[in-house]
């Protein structure tokens, strides 16, 4: 057909016309994507349109058997005349509510919509352009006709109004939700199925109670099997056995939201295949397009990264600032980001959530923040030797033939940890005893002995110390002074320990260089310093009525605490 003699196209129909010729290549390979959301779309832009691409349209249709599907997708039923009366706005609404539309909200104030798609409920927020191509959508198979932007953005607005003071309040979750007492985890397939997870078992289920919301890069996980086991996820791991015990505890935490978290730190030489093994959890747990991430410039950027993944994880770290330390423990154990809402001079987007978090090759892991370190797994990868190294290709080729049993078997030691964790319980608590006691709940089905969980991570904790300790030049002149004891102002100590040091130590950037610094990094060693010996006493005064800091050995510190208390008795 010549130029002159085609047909006259809309904006719509050509941007659809562009959209089926990119898509038709494909199609061979798999027919399915003739059905999707865009494609139907694009099907109802060009069937009045241009009628004669619809007719070739037709017939790659029928070749694969979908037109009796497309056809039922796009018909139009009668029109009734007592409705024409009504504006765009209000017949749009109608059409919606009669869809079977659900309104909620969640505890942030945003409303939201479940809508019925095919045979399955997807959920959006109702200012998400999702739901407005519904809206045009439900429009369009009713009148063949697009009811305009003004209507779409009146029907919006009456929407998130029910939502907000008629709907009921939900919490929407991303990837995992705990629910009635049962986990859930979002499969992210077309279907929007999710597994429910209770202490009788697992079971994959089409419309889960909890409500899930998806983002952009979010890939499905394989429908898990049953009959697998943890041990065939142990090739793919270049870790010691105390290594393994803290990737398997690591994993089955970041099944279970809503308590806090560690942060699993990947550590050893180059090639070691760390980066690779971080991909490796975040296909079991939360897959992405992107799956590691480079090191965020603020922490901003953390917050948005935690926005849209539920496991965030950093790759090939050059550097750890202090403040992005500060952001992961705030995160890693559940804390609130805020920041000016746009378009807003004074309200403000609050961000509260727990994440797990993966740090792949931190330089100077020592010289992190102790509270860093004392919320870390410490996995130390060793070195691949060329009789044992596969290629890329290989590797994920066996790998992903190993997954849906693999995550059956993480399934299976969650099933487990719900069983066990009312009589679960721990001689002593640390740091993340949520983490522990549910960790130590599903020891057996892990294939861990009683009590391997907790001594692997009192072993890592006491690591994790001698790593920061290591790296500080303060430790050494202090674990001298402990020995002959100290008593006197900040001030004082930061003279006495100045002379013990060289000039070169003194220049540092670690060095302390005035009392408040020094203050400040010894309150942050103390916890570590006690567990190697050495005790800080901070006083409000002595008797000249000045604030002081004794440096003493433990043993003596408790020897003094004794006689303390005898001399109040």
């Amino acid at each position: 057909m010549s130029d002159a003699t085609q047909p006259l196209r809309s904006i719509a129909a050509e941007l659809a016309l562009l959209f089926l010729r990119e898509l038709e290549p494909r199609v061979a390979n798999d027919p399915d994507l003739l059905v999707s959301s865009e494609a139907v779309l694009a099907f109802a832009a060009i069937r009045h349109a241009d009628p004669v691409q619809w007719e070739y349209w037709r017939a790659i249709l029928e070749k694969y058997e979908k037109s009796d599907l497309i056809e039922y997708m796009l018909r139009q039923p009668p029109r009734s005349q007592d409705l024409e009366w009504q504006s765009n706005a209000d017949r749009l609404i109608g059409l919606a509510s009669d869809a079977g539309l659900e309104l909620f909200h969640d505890p942030d104030q945003q409303g939201w919509a479940s809508i019925r798609v095919d045979t399955h409920w997807e959920n959006y927020p109702i200012r998400a352009r999702p739901f407005q191509l519904f809206l045009l959508r439900l429009y369009y198979l009713d009148t063949g006709e697009s009811p305009g932007a003004r209507a779409i953005r009146a029907a919006a607005e009456l929407f998130e109004a029910r939502a907000l003071f008629d709907g009921e309040e939900c919490p929407v979750h991303l990837r995992v939700a705990e629910h009635g007492g049962r986990l859930y985890l979002d499969l992210c397939d077309r279907a929007w199925r999710a597994v429910e997870i209770d202490a009788e078992g697992w079971r994959v289920v089409e419309r889960p109670p909890a409500k899930f919301r998806r983002t952009r890069g979010a890939q499905p996980l394989p429908e898990p099997e049953r009959g697998g086991s943890l041990e065939e996820l142990r090739p793919f791991f270049n870790v010691d056995h105390h290594g393994w015990i803290l990737i398997r505890a690591f994993l089955v935490a970041a099944l279970r939201p809503g308590f806090p978290l560690p942060i699993l730190v990947a550590k050893g030489e180059q090639g070691a295949g760390k980066s690779t093994a971080c991909r490796v959890i975040s296909s079991l747990i939360d897959p992405r397009t992107s799956a590691l991430r480079g090191v965020p410039r603020e922490v901003r950027d953390l917050t948005a990264a935690a926005r849209n993944s539920w496991l965030v994880c950093f790759d090939n770290l050059s550097r750890l600032p202090e403040e992005l330390a500060d952001a992961a423990c705030r995160l890693a154990t559940g804390g609130g980001f805020g920041g000016r809402q746009l378009y807003s001079d004074h309200d403000e987007a609050i961000f509260d959530a727990t994440r797990p978090l993966v740090f792949n090759a931190i330089p100077d892991l020592g010289t992190a923040r102790p509270d860093f370190l004392d919320r870390a797994l410490i996995v130390e990868f060793l070195s691949i030797t060329p009789e044992i190294r596969r290629d890329e290709a290989r590797f994920w080729c066996e790998f992903s033939a190993r997954r849906p049993q693999i995550l059956g078997a993480l399934l299976d030691a969650a099933v487990a940890g719900l069983r066990n964790l009312p009589q679960a319980k721990l001689e002593r608590s640390p740091r993340l005893a949520d983490f522990a006691l549910w960790v130590s709940a599903c020891e057996e089905a892990l294939r861990m002995k009683p009590g391997e969980a907790t001594a692997a991570c009192q072993a890592n904790s006491a690591e994790a110390r001698d790593l920061a300790l290591e790296a500080s030049p303060l430790y050494q002149p202090l674990a001298e002074l402990a020995r002959e004891g100290f008593t006197g102002t900040v001030a004082e100590l930061h003279t006495r320990l100045d002379s013990m040091v060289s000039d070169a130590i003194r220049r540092s950037v670690r060095w302390p260089k005035a009392p408040n610094g020094l203050g400040n990094a010894l309150r942050r060693m103390a916890t570590n310093l006690r567990a190697a010996g050495v005790e800080l006493q901070f006083s409000r005064n002595d008797v000249q009525g000045r604030r002081v800091v004794s440096v003493v050995a433990a043993a003596q510190s408790r020897k003094t605490r004794s006689v303390a208390v005898s001399s109040r008795q």
